[in-house]
């Protein structure tokens, strides 16, 4: 064997980097397998997936990019690198792609909100559509749609397609909200949870300007 391609001890040993470790714990925290995360960037889930193994290097400006595609602010990364946030190193946390048709719809026991049902939900709303309507336009059983974006089915790529195509959408525009991170009710659900937490005062201050705001 050519000693380029032997590996020294200290090489074998080599640390997984801090970066390294955060990339995978802020993908694993938003519920994403590494080919769903590959879709909010320009290389492919390899490429992912040997960074987070420490194989290769992370620069800060690599860095940011992870975490603002991942939708985590300074003080988020910073409290889940001192383990103020907990997050686990188990990749199996991720829900797996279900394919048989015996096992597409198996319902969990535990919500399993994934990233997939919240870009669903947010195609539904933009068609204004309830979900026991939804779900009759997809030929479901009327609570199917429900349970879909409640985490309680699993979802397929076969499904995902059948409901976005329904919605009169396409994949493209599909993969487009997946690379958001914040999605339209997201932010809607967001302000809602601040306004409710606002005394009295603030609430008269705010009002005028989201009512101007509205017409504008």
């Amino acid at each position: 064997m050519e000693a380029s391609m032997i590996q020294t001890p200290e090489q074998k040993m080599a640390p997984i980097s801090d970066y390294a470790i955060l990339i995978k714990k802020m993908r694993l925290l938003r519920r994403l397998t590494r080919q769903q995360a590959e879709h909010f960037f320009d290389f492919s889930f390899k490429n992912i997936e040997k960074l987070e193994n420490g194989r290769g290097e992370i620069s800060l400006e690599q860095f940011k990019m992870f975490q603002a595609k991942y939708g985590f602010s300074d003080t988020e990364v910073e409290a889940l690198r001192s383990g103020r946030i907990k997050a686990t190193d188990d990749a199996h946390s991720i829900r797996k792609k279900i394919t048989t048709d015996k096992r597409e719809n198996r319902r969990f026991c535990h919500r399993r909100i994934g990233r997939e049902c919240k870009v669903l939900k947010e195609l539904r709303l933009q068609k204004d559509l309830d979900q026991y309507s939804a779900s009759k336009n997809c030929q479901y059983g009327e609570k199917v749609i429900g349970f879909i974006e409640n985490g309680r089915i699993a979802l397929t790529e076969k499904k995902i397609r059948h409901i976005v195509e329904t919605y009169g959408f396409t994949m493209e525009n599909y993969h487009q909200l997946l690379r958001q991170p914040l999605l339209r009710h997201e932010m809607i659900e967001q302000c809602r949870s601040i306004i409710g937490q606002m005394d009295e005062n603030k609430l008269r201050i705010i009002m005028p300007m989201l009512q101007s705001m509205s017409h504008s």
